[in-house]
């Protein structure tokens, strides 16, 4: 019989860093609202650095903004710079607090915001109607002209066609270590290998059952086509780190694809020791909450590897057990509802 674990409690998280006002973003020079392009005049890569696919992910919104403020110029190709969901990102958001007199909103009250703690239905601002990083095939997008995020998409259509290098900045719920996630496609993992950070690689599965990913699309999965497509998880929605992470991994991604040279990229950012070795892992399975109540008996940071039948999580009356050894608990989700994502199952992927 398989032994009851302590479950743990999803940790709180405190705010570190701040709401800021787009308005002044908003009219670029391609027709698209948030979206700025600069062409060097020299033959290159059109080079996307793309924030905000999810409202609540504050570390890439800080990184295009400060290419924005310093007016970066590629030396070669074209430099595209974008904030996606806006709407969401704008829409009421649960941890900021109005100050007086109408003042600056920030994160958290005051003084006290760095030990404030993130409220679990913050998550509400991650998107306004669907998640604007599951709609990304011709055949969604096709049968959606309504929604906000489906409209944003369609908006942004003609210049992620013509994008051939794109890093789309995340973060994550929890205090996950920074990751790449990618395709399974060769030329795609040569790239990850070669920008090394972060050290840690997701591959994404054969099968989308919550729908595409902006790295799914077009080009970026085509096997016979030359576009590069990653997505960065930098850290934790709120953690200065991610901030930190983020600007690394953006600032080591335009070195690679001639937006900048190395020496401006030195001056950008300090260098960094570059990892012994690769992790890399691949999803295998979801796991679907079936209740409201799913509490892991593990850290939720993830990577955790479990043995065949070892308890990973209570799910109200039922266990969650390893469906196999050195299964690696991926992606944990925040309070999840019956019927919804809980986590994935997946394993380390040696080659």
């Amino acid at each position: 019989m398989t032994a009851v674990a302590a479950v743990v409690e999803p940790p709180q998280y405190p705010l570190e860093l701040e709401w800021v006002d787009l308005s002044a973003y908003r009219s670029g020079n391609t027709g698209i609202d948030y979206v700025h392009s600069i062409d060097s005049g020299v033959p290159g890569h059109h080079v996307m650095v793309n924030a905000l696919t999810h409202g609540n992910e504050l570390c890439g919104m800080l990184v295009v903004k400060r290419l924005l403020d310093m007016g970066l110029r590629p030396r070669t190709g074209r430099l595209t710079l974008s904030f996606a969901n806006v709407a969401a990102y704008e829409s009421p958001q649960p941890w900021l607090r109005q100050a007086p007199q109408g003042g600056a909103r920030k994160l958290g009250s005051g003084p006290a915001f760095p030990h404030d703690r993130f409220a679990p239905d913050a998550l509400a601002s991650r998107c306004v109607d669907r998640d604007f990083n599951r709609l990304w095939s011709d055949d969604l997008l096709a049968r959606d002209h309504t929604t906000v995020e489906a409209r944003r998409a369609h908006a942004m259509l003609p210049v992620v066609r013509s994008v051939d290098r794109l890093l789309d900045l995340h973060s994550t719920w929890h205090a996950v270590l920074p990751f790449f996630v990618l395709s399974r496609l060769p030329r795609v993992r040569r790239w990850a290998d070669h920008l090394a950070v972060p050290a840690r690689q997701l591959l994404l599965p054969e099968f989308r059952h919550e729908g595409y990913h902006l790295i799914d699309y077009g080009a970026f999965a085509d096997p016979d086509a030359s576009a590069i497509g990653l997505i960065a998880e930098c850290g934790q929605h709120f953690a200065a780190s991610s901030a930190q992470t983020a600007w690394q991994v953006a600032i080591r991604f335009l070195q690679a694809c001639a937006c900048i040279g190395d020496v401006d990229a030195a001056r950008l950012c300090p260098p960094f020791e570059t990892p012994a070795a690769i992790a890399r892992f691949e999803i295998v399975e979801p796991v679907l909450a079936a209740s409201d109540r799913l509490r892991l008996t593990c850290s939720y940071a993830g990577f955790v590897q479990f043995s065949a039948g070892e308890v990973a999580a209570v799910d109200g009356d039922r266990l969650v057990t390893a469906p196999f050894d050195g299964a690696v608990l991926l992606a944990p989700r925040p309070s999840p509802r019956a019927g919804q994502q809980a986590f994935a199952w997946g394993r380390h992927v040696v080659d």
